[in-house]
């Protein structure tokens, strides 16, 4: 039990600490309502100096929105051009840059708009399209006669909308013309967020902003699941002490009423938390700092060499092990929960070691079984379509054709055989479309031709075997239309800052349809019926396993003729 940690921290903290205790005791005995006064004051003065900031932001802003629509000069232009003219798109696109470059001018505001019942114009911090529908849905709503009648251009509006982040918001607007409004819209939440930071978030108390009638308090706008159920009748001295009737828990309430918007921003914080923080801080003060230091001193040489040292030594040899270091062990401890922690910890170090290994080697084998599997999906795929050529000039009896063909299925083959390993040479991969292109001229004679351009310098580099074959193959049997003129296949390598290259493989036919392109540029499947998806969606994944993100394949089509173009970057 000598050695025990728990025992050594219980009996040195028994015996630093109680004297402390005793002198808060005695001094909490006669300070509490004096704090409880003092602190109360201050947490008010906040509160009034923030309901007061947040009231001249609103007035700014109103007086921002009335100076837009009456002293700008394209706002007040704008409505006698005709919506369909090039003079209103100017006009337009003046207006739009001038919101977007105000609404981040002050902090409170989450939009800025202009509003017609056929047009709105509008800056935000948002989302654009939710913004647009809760413009448009609110506003259809104010600017009817009847609600114009109501509105006060100097008082914001509370609104609420599904699609508004917190659901609630302040609104207000201001004519600018016959039909045009300019507007504004805050997030209560915004607001609350900024209350929120003089309360530390819930460490010292809660807050929340709520809609008001009169002398009640109808309904919150922020959302918060710890907020006490309290009384909502305002009380009108400047705080008062109220009692949650679920748990009994008195708190302290202050409320502020804002002159800008019919709103009431309400601070409530625990009595108890507020009281034991504030008068530890207090004692803590008045400790003679001789005292506090000479306790200090004995508390921190007392657990120095008994818990600081040890947990010193176990928290280097964390960090060793999480930057790969598994050859760190600990030394033996005088104490036994330390002689028992740096035990195991040795332990576990030879087992992540040991285990480290054999994950590394089953992936490795993981990721070769995988490469392979993908690897023999691609021979059947071209094998069906060579059976077809053959059955094809079988069909025309041409037997000197149809022995020529052989003879080039049987390298091409030959070279699947060969092939059938983790990766080979940009020559040999090279090579094995030329002879695809030898077998698909002798079907379609003098209309196809293909061509390699700075080859050079990469013909040793390792790919995997039919990484560029199947883009060949699907230039002819989807970008081969028009049999009427000589369709061009050209692959071009170009090297990169990085001693990688780029190889580019382009053709002159009818390239991409939209349909398509949009599919392959975001790595979707493609349809079943569609010859070639799995050459090109195997082509992908084998990138991706081989050389993961320092790999990118992009296809499009050409900005200059017809054709399309696919580019894989090597690393």
């Amino acid at each position: 039990m000598n050695k025990s940690i728990r025992t050594r921290l219980i009996i040195g903290f028994m015996g630093v600490m109680l004297p402390v205790v005793v002198y808060m005791l005695i001094n909490n005995s006669y300070a509490r309502n004096i704090v409880r006064e003092k602190v109360s004051e201050t947490y008010l003065n906040t509160l009034d100096i923030f309901v007061r900031q947040t009231d001249r932001s609103l007035e700014q802003i109103n007086d921002y929105l009335f100076k837009m629509s009456v002293l700008d000069s394209d706002v007040g232009l704008l409505m006698s051009f005709p919506m369909d003219s090039d003079v209103y798109t100017l006009t337009k696109i003046r207006i739009d840059s001038k919101l977007n470059r105000d609404v981040g001018v002050y902090n409170l505001i989450d939009s800025v708009f202009l509003y017609h019942k056929n047009d709105i114009i509008f800056g935000t911090n948002s989302v654009y399209n939710d913004t647009k529908k809760i413009i448009q849905s609110h506003m259809d709503v104010m600017t009817t006669e009847k609600n114009l009648a109501l509105n006060d251009q100097h008082t914001w509006q509370v609104r609420a909308d599904d699609l508004m982040p917190g659901k609630y918001f302040l609104i207000n607007f201001i004519k600018a013309s016959e039909g045009l409004y300019v507007g504004a819209i805050i997030k209560v939440q915004d607001i609350n967020t900024m209350l929120s930071i003089q309360w530390s978030d819930g460490d010292i108390g809660y807050n929340g902003i709520y809609l008001r009638e009169g002398n009640r308090l109808v309904q919150s706008l922020t959302e918060s699941t710890t907020t006490p159920a309290l009384n909502d009748e305002l009380s009108k001295e400047p705080y008062a002490s109220l009692t949650d009737y679920e748990t009994g828990a008195a708190y302290l309430v202050m409320n502020r009423l804002s002159d800008m918007v019919d709103i009431d921003y309400r601070v409530v914080i625990p009595e108890e938390t507020l009281l034991r923080d504030l008068l530890f801080f207090r004692n803590a003060t008045l400790f003679t700092p001789i005292g506090f230091l000479a306790i200090l001193l004995i508390y921190l040489f007392f657990m120095r060499n008994m818990l600081f040292k040890p947990l010193h030594e176990l928290i280097i040899g964390m960090k060793k092990i999480s930057l790969g270091m598994l050859d760190v062990r600990l030394k033996k401890n005088k104490s036994l929960e330390f002689e028992f922690l740096g035990n195991t910890f040795n332990v576990m170090a030879e087992q992540i070691k040991t285990l480290k290994i054999d994950v590394y080697e089953e992936q490795l084998r993981v990721k070769q079984g995988e490469l392979k599997q993908l690897q023999a999906q691609i021979n059947p795929h071209f094998y069906m379509n060579s059976l077809n050529i053959i059955y094809n000039l079988a069909a025309l009896n041409d037997t000197e054709t149809v022995k020529k063909m052989s003879l080039h299925l049987a390298d091409y083959f030959r070279f699947i055989m060969k092939a059938n390993r983790d990766t080979i040479t940009l020559k040999e991969e090279m090579t094995h479309i030329e002879n695809y292109i030898t077998i698909q001229k002798i079907r379609f004679p003098n209309k196809l031709q293909c061509t390699f351009e700075g080859m050079e310098p990469i013909v040793n580099y390792p790919i995997a075997a039919l990484t560029v074959q199947p883009f060949v193959e699907n230039s002819i049997i989807h970008g081969f239309k028009n049999r009427k003129q000589l369709f061009q296949i050209h692959i071009k390598a170009e090297m990169t800052k990085d001693k990688g290259f780029i190889l580019t493989i382009s053709d002159n036919g009818v390239g991409f349809s939209p349909e398509v392109l949009i599919k392959l540029q975001n790595k979707e499947p493609l349809q079943q019926d569609e010859k070639s998806s799995l050459g090109i969606m195997n082509v992908i994944h084998r990138l991706e396993l081989l050389y993961g993100e320092k790999t990118s394949i992009t296809f499009g089509n050409k900005t200059e003729g017809n054709g399309a173009i696919v580019t894989i970057e090597f690393p």
